[in-house]
């Protein structure tokens, strides 16, 4: 039976109640995240437990971190888990769809991050969890809605950041640049040694300069985590398996 509740070295992730485990992907993007001393307003889109926010909130004691997430019950799950953080103050989370919220919100923020939902070209997928369903499809934050609230809600200046598969990567970019925001770095996500990248860290931005690209290889020829993936995250995991 799967834990109710993660540990991270100074944090606890409940996600009994949430569809999305915690999982690599988070990880790997609030790792990634480039801070700075200008991003002091941060928007989590869809947080689901609030792990990316908690682990930005621990990165920049000084970032305060608005998270936003559609699922009632996700979102309690979230806002409990920042209270019970030492990070609390820095923290809070609204239940509300992106959608509505870009109509409420009344700043707008240094930095953006999002792991949103996907699987965009499947919809006639089947999953028996109808919760682990919406969250992993498009349906409630199709990528023309995610380019437009964040072209609405990012400051002149800020950035955005999310990670998506490589296939719906490409998707959401054309989305994007119409509404002007524009792609400045990107890590290739590859698995292991000689694979292919299977999912993208982008940052997108207002202005328009010489694409940045990287990659990170997750894990190494015998299957472990690799150097480079323990030293983006070793103030975070308790251990590496």
């Amino acid at each position: 039976m799967a834990s109710e509740y993660f540990d991270f070295k100074q944090f606890r992730i409940w996600h009994n109640q949430v569809a999305m485990k915690v999982g690599t992907d988070a990880v790997v993007l609030a790792c990634l995240v480039k801070l700075n001393e200008q991003a002091k307003t941060v928007l989590d889109i869809g947080t689901g437990s609030g792990i990316i926010a908690l682990m930005l909130a621990q990165r920049d004691a000084n970032a305060q971190i608005t998270a936003i997430e559609i699922n009632a019950l996700a979102a309690q799950q979230a806002q409990l888990n920042f209270e019970q953080s030492k990070f609390a103050k820095q923290l809070f989370c609204k239940h509300i769809s992106l959608q509505d919220y870009e109509q409420i919100a009344a700043q707008k923020f240094d930095l953006i991050v999002s792991n949103p939902p996907f699987f965009e070209q499947q919809k006639n997928m089947s999953i028996a969890n109808k919760a682990r369903s919406l969250a992993r499809q498009d349906a409630a934050l199709p990528f023309i809605d995610l380019a437009k609230s964040v072209s609405i809600l990012l400051k002149p200046q800020g950035s955005f950041w999310l990670i998506l598969p490589v296939q719906e990567a490409a998707v959401f970019y054309k989305e994007a640049k119409v509404f002007g925001l524009n792609l400045q770095y990107q890590i290739d996500i590859i698995p292991k040694p000689n694979k292919v990248a299977n999912r993208l860290v982008q940052c997108y931005q207002f202005s328009d300069n010489t694409l940045v690209q990287t990659e990170l290889i997750l894990k190494n020829e015998e299957g472990l985590p690799s150097s480079n993936y323990i030293n983006l995250s070793r103030e975070f995991y308790l251990r590496m398996d």
